[in-house]
């Protein structure tokens, strides 16, 4: 019996964190994990410094891999995430995520019941301890793999 791939998608939008998102992807594949960085909407999207990141997949891409999602890592506060509030896609994504057990990490959640999923996600700290937070992650989803 082959090995099913476990993937932590982290998700990528316009005025999204860049560097969370950066960190995210580069602790967690060091870590050996299957990261991939998912564009919310189409081309080079610009962080919230104007940095722009080039996704591995679209969201319709992801959402053919959704049902093997460990995680899926919102580098942004849930306001941000507001603008793809009535995007099918992703309410697709994060359902079948969340039906397949993934853990959901963000920034902040303080809004995240408008989003209407019924998410209880994880909340990532600001500045440096979100590279031990990052770390610590690693080693949590490493070991469900």
């Amino acid at each position: 019996m082959s090995k099913i791939n476990r993937y932590v998608f982290v998700l990528w939008g316009e005025r999204f964190e860049e560097a969370a998102a950066a960190i995210f992807v580069t602790e967690l594949r060091k870590a050996g994990l299957l990261v991939k960085l998912v564009g919310l909407d189409s081309g080079h999207l610009s962080g919230a410094n104007g940095l722009k990141l080039l996704p591995d997949l679209t969201l319709g891409q992801a959402l053919l891999r959704a049902t093997q999602a460990i995680c899926v890592i919102f580098p942004c506060r849930s306001a941000d995430i507001q603008p793809f509030n009535h995007d099918p896609r992703l309410r697709e994504f994060i359902g079948q995520a969340q039906a397949s057990g993934a853990r959901f990490i963000i920034k902040s959640a303080a809004e995240l019941e408008d989003f209407e999923l019924g998410l209880c996600p994880m909340v990532y700290p600001e500045g440096e301890a979100l590279l031990e937070f990052a770390a610590e992650l690693a080693q949590v989803l490493s070991a469900m793999q």
